[in-house]
């Protein structure tokens, strides 16, 4: 039996938890999974039956920013040991040097990277950090024809697209509209552009939404929020309307639609288009890592989507006007369902993994992972010396960009969260929080469920290291 432990960043979306979510699920009964996460996020992955654990982000203003990766890595050690897990899983684009840390003290424990494909030129220092990894697994993407960014030539442990929809499948038709408050005796169409975070998603979803409400006028349109949004797509017409909000994962329910407008970051990809929901793919040109355009573009060519920009504002309404004729949607949803079958990289991720760890005895650090754990201990002397502040100056004036600087925050602990908008000077130390209550100035310590008194007592001590704790 083998104990994974799924590690996420923060993120801008709820990407790298819904991908780990699917492998957690996938996992045959013979291995386990507990999610470790820096996503507020993190209650809604957990709410499919999956335990885990939140850990606050570098951006949060409790841990000093100097000390924030020492942090990490003592929450992962003890979490890790904790679940005795065998094997650590990272999804995410930027590996914390807290994450390499936590390796050189988990000798035995296998660190792999979940590291998605399809990366543009321009995060050449991520992709070195490797390094701090054992092995790197990709999963598949079905625009990788046409993957022409720096990941493409690298090594790795090759799998197939993960999907949610591999473990979750989808809802019938009518069960999934209900649920969803959707009419059942007229076409609906699905406008879905992401978080909101990266880039102006207001300008192609409100030119989607009055192609719609023009074009179609027999048709009920569905509008997302994701359960992170910072922003909402303005609408008109409200009666032929239907905010979609906190419905998570969403894919189970992509039976409902009977088209679709959506962003092209991977989630979305493997979950629309396996549905067999004709799309229109927005890529978003501001993700700093994610090639959306490549990825578009790439499924217009295998006649899997339609595909245009955010910024071609014109596009998205003649590219819609298409997609809404009977003879593209009936041809691309024939294409695009027959991927299906290819959804079985959450299993494969898992089996890679645990097979893996199976015959991990111990790390040899090789060359490169010495060189790079030896530029991190570089890196840290420099931001000792200087301090945080000119640190990241220091930085910006690298042209890199600068992280925020914080202070260790000064807290009484209680074991309650506190009411709407939380108490900044009371730290929550509690093993249960819904994504509202980590998105609050409260801080929270988050303990695992049903772990050990043991386990409790080695994270107050974590909280006395990083935290000025009165009483």
């Amino acid at each position: 039996m083998a104990n994974l432990l799924l590690v996420t960043s923060n993120g801008t979306g709820m990407g790298h938890l819904t991908r780990q979510a699917a492998v957690a699920l996938s996992l045959s009964d013979t291995h386990t999974a507990t999610l470790f996460s820096l996503s507020p996020g993190l209650p809604l992955a957990t709410g499919l039956g999956i335990p885990g654990e939140y850990c606050p982000s570098y951006d949060r203003p409790w841990i000093a920013t100097r000390n924030w990766n020492s942090y990490l890595r003592d929450r992962l050690v003890a979490i890790a040991e904790e679940t005795r897990a065998d094997a650590v899983l990272f999804d995410g684009v930027a590996p914390y040097p807290g994450i390499a840390h936590a390796a050189a003290a988990l000798r035995h424990v296998a660190f792999i990277w979940l590291r998605r494909g399809m990366w543009k030129n321009t995060n050449d220092r991520a992709l070195g950090k490797g390094a701090f990894f054992d092995l790197v697994i990709e999963p598949g993407d079905l625009a990788s024809a046409h993957d022409i960014g720096p990941t493409a030539a690298l090594e790795s442990q090759r799998i197939r697209p993960i999907s949610i929809l591999e473990p979750l499948g989808l809802l019938p038709r009518d069960e999934a509209r209900r649920r969803l408050g959707l009419p059942l005796d007229r076409p609906v169409a699905l406008v879905t552009l992401g978080s909101g975070r990266l880039g102006d998603v207001v300008g192609p979803g409100r030119v989607a939404v009055e192609t719609l409400l023009a074009e179609t006028p027999d048709w009920q349109v569905a509008v997302t929020r994701s359960p992170v949004a910072l922003n909402e797509i303005p609408v008109e017409q409200a009666e032929r309307i239907t905010t979609l909000s906190g419905i998570y994962p969403l894919a189970t329910f992509f039976s409902a639609f009977d088209m679709a407008v959506s962003s092209a970051g991977y989630n979305a990809v493997h979950e629309l288009v396996p549905s067999g929901v004709p799309s229109l793919m927005v890529a978003n040109t501001s993700t700093r890592t994610d090639d959306q355009v490549a990825r578009a573009l790439g499924l217009e060519r295998q006649n899997l989507a339609l595909a245009t920009t955010d910024v071609d504002l014109e596009a998205v309404a003649e590219k819609l006007a298409s997609l809404i004729s009977d003879q593209t949607r009936n041809a691309l949803s024939e294409s695009a369902g027959a991927t299906l079958e290819a959804m079985t990289g959450a299993t494969e991720a898992g089996v890679t993994a645990t097979a893996f760890a199976a015959t991990f005895d111990h790390r040899r650090m090789t060359l490169a992972q010495s060189a790079r754990r030896g530029v991190e201990r570089v890196k840290e002397g420099v931001r000792n010396v200087l301090g945080d502040e000119r640190t990241e100056t220091l930085k910006k004036a690298l042209g890199r960009q600068p992280s925020p600087v914080h202070q260790r925050a000064t807290v009484r602990v209680v074991d309650a969260m506190g009411g709407a908008g939380g108490d900044p000077t009371e730290l929550a130390f509690v093993p249960a929080v819904t994504s509202a209550d980590l998105r609050q100035d409260q801080p929270v310590e988050h303990l695992l469920d049903g772990s050990s008194t043991g386990y409790e007592d080695r994270r107050r001590e974590i909280i006395e290291r990083y935290y000025d704790v009165v009483r």
